[in-house]
């Protein structure tokens, strides 16, 4: 009896251990979804601090759904934001490597259990919380560093930009429309990714 419990908890230690292959998936999904949140940043308009994060977390949602399905294990939000985190580094937004570990943290709450990275639903409320923390990002150094911040970015805004960026991240109201959209985005762009994993990609054998 204590062989069958010993050799039961190995079994579960090997399977929620991460592997090199693991690592591998999650840095190539995760170069893919950034490239998509910088595409879009490249279409700054007013409207888009509002939308913005809602579309690319639209668009990013099937391409999470895929690379949280094929490695189904547990730390995949919290290692993403981490990611995430180190490319805004090159910009100088040490803030945003902060702000997303500790949303990476509580997303990891959020999803802890078992099989929930293959849990559609629970995909969808961890990958929301995900990008409603990435909204939030342009607000925390507002509240604590607003000089230096403002520094940083007066050497590549023009004065009307960052007026505008400054407007709607200083605005409390503004900010809430940007995480609910960010939150309904992502619950979205996971649906879709659901029902593509359905329908094509586990016929495929892709995950």
């Amino acid at each position: 009896m204590q062989t069958q419990a010993q050799a039961h908890v190995k079994n579960v230690a090997e399977k929620n251990g991460w592997k090199i292959r693991d690592f591998v998936t999650l840095a190539i999904f995760n170069v893919v979804m950034i490239i998509v949140m910088t595409a879009a940043a490249m279409f700054a308009h007013p409207i888009s601090y509002l939308l913005g994060g809602g579309v690319i977390a639209l668009i990013n949602g099937p391409i999470y759904m895929v690379m949280s399905n094929k490695i189904g294990k547990r730390g995949i939000l919290f290692f993403s934001a981490l990611i995430t985190g180190l490319y805004f580094i090159a910009f100088g937004f040490v803030y945003f490597l902060i702000t997303l570990a500790i949303v990476g943290l509580l997303c990891e709450l959020v999803m802890w259990g078992r099989d929930t990275y293959r849990n559609p639903v629970r995909n969808a409320v961890g990958f929301g919380l995900f990008y409603a923390g990435y909204s939030f990002c342009g607000v925390v150094p507002l509240m604590f560093f607003k000089d230096q911040y403002v520094a940083i970015l007066e050497q590549s805004y023009s004065p009307e930009q960052l007026a505008a960026m400054l407007y709607y991240y200083g605005t409390p109201s503004l900010v809430l429309i940007m995480c609910v959209v960010s939150f309904a985005g992502s619950c979205a762009g996971c649906l879709i990714g659901n029902a593509l994993l359905k329908k094509h990609m586990k016929k495929a054998r892709l995950v």
